[in-house]
């Protein structure tokens, strides 16, 4: 018998560290950040206490940003239908001389985003890549063109994540932003709330 309850105990205990493979402190990395209606915020430190799901992205990304950006918008509402308290999320530009708060604005507008509990946010690119070196998020600019107007057009190479951070300001576990698997993430959130 006392060799069965070991065994279960250490199934147990592999199996709850198994769904959390990461755990990395980012309170202290906070920075300040300026959200789509000009407010500044302490980020992520003003999350503390709250569970938080962050991607980065620029509005001008033609591919995975949109993705990741719709995903975000899809696991906010899983939230919502299955009532799990105190979630937030963040998608933070990396693309700040661009991305203005009007621009993220507009880019919510266009994409029905509920900012309720999403925000977008920009800032100092300091900052921006102080954060992004945190959350381990990588953007390479490729070559910039110009309009006839002599507006830049340049694009990224970028990490395609959405971050999962615990009440406690710890990395918990990342996904693929661009193709999530809904119900496992869900089901992560609920195992941080417990």
């Amino acid at each position: 018998m006392k060799y069965f309850v070991l065994v279960v105990s250490a199934f147990v205990f592999v199996s709850c560290q198994s769904k959390f493979p990461e755990k990395e402190y980012i309170g202290d990395q906070s920075q300040q950040l300026v959200n789509q209606d000009s407010t500044s915020v302490n980020f992520p430190a003003t999350y503390k206490g709250k569970i938080l799901l962050t991607s980065f992205i620029f509005t001008n990304c033609p591919d995975i940003c949109p993705l990741t950006t719709h995903n975000l918008q899809r696991i906010q509402e899983a939230v919502k239908k299955e009532n799990i308290p105190n979630v937030r999320f963040a998608a933070i530009s990396f693309d700040p001389d661009r991305d203005t708060p009007s621009v993220l604005k507009k880019f919510a507008e266009v994409r029905s985003l509920d900012l309720s509990t999403y925000s977008l946010f920009t800032g100092k690119k300091e900052s921006v890549q102080s954060l992004m070196r945190a959350f381990h998020v990588m953007a390479i600019s490729n070559d910039t063109t110009y309009t006839d107007d002599g507006e830049p057009v340049y694009f990224f190479t970028h990490t395609d994540r959405i971050t999962l951070v615990d009440q406690d300001q710890n990395i918990r576990k990342s996904y693929r932003g661009s193709d999530i698997n809904l119900d496992e993430i869900i089901s992560d959130i609920k195992n941080l709330g417990d």
